[in-house]
């Protein structure tokens, strides 16, 4: 399998979002239903935890929320996150791309504001939703991220409400960016050092797939947040409950009362990944820098 080069990948972006339209085309009681009231700020709630123990639930957040690249990196938005959502009435997806648009202005990640602009974040709602994803395991493989063809299967399996796939790509110190692909790289600029790897991980496209049949009753607001969350960063599992209160832990019957809304631990986390700074560090140390800053996030909160 040859690499495809970025400019490929790019050209490719828009081509699955037109079949995702026809794949989820929201049935007339979807289309006649009317927006929800919701007034969806990123809120603070209350709860109790010691200073030295924050500093474990706070690593034990960034862990489970951080998955490293495949050349063990952090990625996330440097290009300008542009979203389109699919798949429901114009009232709820013009909803939804406004609420990811002002979760990310304030966390910090690049936006394009231009409503007209190509997209290289998709949000779609559909009824079918294993049924979107083998057409584009079939056809567009690029956009399930990086993975060998075998595990193409497996990896393109629709297993929660609301899912994210990440197509994600390498910056070498050359400034040249490369899809991140296992059949090998173009060649690039490095260093040969433990604590430098020479590269730096982005996001290139962004599929989030939300199973309407699954999210029924579901309110648009939480359904928004929750897709911001993976939209913004990649998780290193979806299965796992988060330690405190999370828009995550949505679908997952965890014990703590469940979010309805981007709560002040994922907020703070959202902002330390978009604040860290931008060098070629392994996950593991960028991991230690993202939690030092959440923790500074939170002692600001009310």
């Amino acid at each position: 399998m040859k690499l495809l080069p970025l400019a490929g990948l790019l050209a490719l972006l828009c081509a699955p979002f037109a079949y995702a339209q026809d794949a989820a085309d929201p049935t007339p009681a979807q289309r006649s239903t009317p927006l929800p009231k919701i007034v969806a700020p990123i809120p603070t709630e209350e709860i109790t935890i010691t200073s030295s123990r924050l500093r474990t639930v706070v690593r034990n957040f960034v862990d489970v929320a951080t998955m490293p690249s495949p050349l063990n990196a952090v990625s996330r938005w440097k290009t300008k996150l542009c979203p389109r959502t699919t798949g429901m009435s114009p009232s709820f997806t013009t909803f939804v791309d406004k609420r990811i648009r002002d979760i990310a202005l304030q966390i910090g990640a690049p936006v394009n504001m231009d409503e007209t602009c190509a997209p290289n974040l998709q949000i779609v709602f559909t009824e079918r939703p294993q049924e979107m994803l083998d057409t584009i395991r079939t056809k567009l493989p690029a956009l399930l991220g990086y993975h060998y063809a075998a595990q193409a299967k497996e990896l393109a399996t629709v297993e929660h409400p609301i899912q994210a796939w990440y197509a994600t790509g390498t910056r070498d110190r050359m400034g040249q960016l490369i899809p991140d692909n296992p059949y090998g790289f173009a060649t690039t600029t490095v260093e040969g050092s433990r604590i430098k790897t020479g590269f730096r991980a982005e996001f290139l496209a962004v599929t989030v797939v939300v199973d309407l049949v699954k999210v029924e009753n579901q309110e648009i607001g939480a359904i928004a947040d929750h897709a911001a969350m993976l939209a913004l960063s990649q998780a290193k599992a979806f299965e796992r409950c988060r330690p405190v209160p999370s828009i995550t832990n949505m679908f997952l019957g965890c014990d703590d009362d469940i979010a309805v809304t981007l709560t002040k631990y994922d907020a703070a986390y959202l902002k330390a990944l978009y604040a860290i700074v931008d060098r070629d560090t392994p996950a593991q140390l960028l991991k230690g820098d993202i939690a030092y800053l959440m923790r500074g996030y939170l002692s600001d909160a009310p």
